[in-house]
């Protein structure tokens, strides 16, 4: 059973000459604990739809899970808002778990506890056109119907650096978007090395790392970066692209890997 993805709810409506009541379509929103091999780690606000994508995806972009052999399997249980993961009994994968101390779920909570990175997501520097990247933009922007009802969704996919879309998400967080593009590679064994990562929303630290993790090289938004995403991105060797309106954008870093 799909959960619903947009309800109708009574609002007024405030105008110049008078008020009047009317009804507003705005996204749903359900609350999910993910639990691995039974045992609950976070509880998430989330849209309700791709949540074994999302779910995963989030082990994958927090260091816990990283690589397709990690997971057995995964039951999304609706009535009981309960996401359950089983893993292998790698020593490893549970010593990584035990590890993460505070996990983000929505914008503005750091992940604090994250896995430290290892090595740098781009040792040689993917390429990518200048025209690919404002041509993707423009295409995605335009690729939601749920946020044309509602106004209420942040968006994420992942783009080919040739400019061809590979898969498309929804949410009512950028985080949770960007957690279901991870869990889609990881579940369709799909190798993100030459891709791009496009959000609709601020790139800080957090998302940031979220890409590196997830080893995708390019991250383009319509928004600004922070410092620290900015940061982190130069030390990852990840290509970060901002600011990205029309034919425009700004390179932060990676500038080396973009062409004219």
């Amino acid at each position: 059973m799909a959960l619903p993805a947009q309800v109708t709810i009574r609002a007024w409506e405030f105008g110049p000459e008078a008020a009047a009541e009317i009804e507003v379509a705005v996204s749903a929103e359900y609350h999910f604990t993910i639990a691995i091999n039974g045992n609950p780690i976070v509880r998430i606000a989330c849209s309700g739809s791709d949540l074994e994508e999302l779910a995963i995806g989030h082990l994958v972009t927090e260091g816990i899970v990283r690589a397709p052999d990690d997971v057995r399997g995964c039951a999304v249980r609706e009535a009981e808002r309960i996401i359950d993961i089983a893993t292998s009994d790698d020593e490893a994968l549970l010593d990584r778990l035990f590890a993460v101390r505070s996990i983000a779920s929505g914008c503005g909570q750091a992940s604090e506890g994250a896995l430290p990175f290892e090595r740098p997501v781009a040792g040689n520097r993917t390429r990518i056109a200048a025209n690919v990247i404002t041509a993707s933009m423009r295409e995605f922007l335009h690729a939601s119907d749920l946020h044309r009802a509602t106004r209420g969704v942040h968006s994420a996919a992942l783009y080919t650096t040739g400019g061809e879309r590979i898969v498309f998400y929804d949410e009512i967080g950028r985080h949770n978007a960007i957690d279901k593009l991870a869990g889609y590679a990881l579940m369709h064994n799909h190798d993100v090395s030459n891709t791009m990562l496009l959000s609709t929303g601020r790139l800080s630290s957090e998302i940031v790392g979220k890409a590196v993790r997830a080893g995708v090289p390019v991250v383009a938004s319509k928004a600004s970066p922070t410092s620290l995403g900015v940061e982190l991105a130069r030390a990852s060797g990840l290509t970060l692209i901002g600011k990205v309106r029309g034919e425009r954008f700004c390179a932060f870093s990676g500038i080396e890997g973009i062409s004219e």
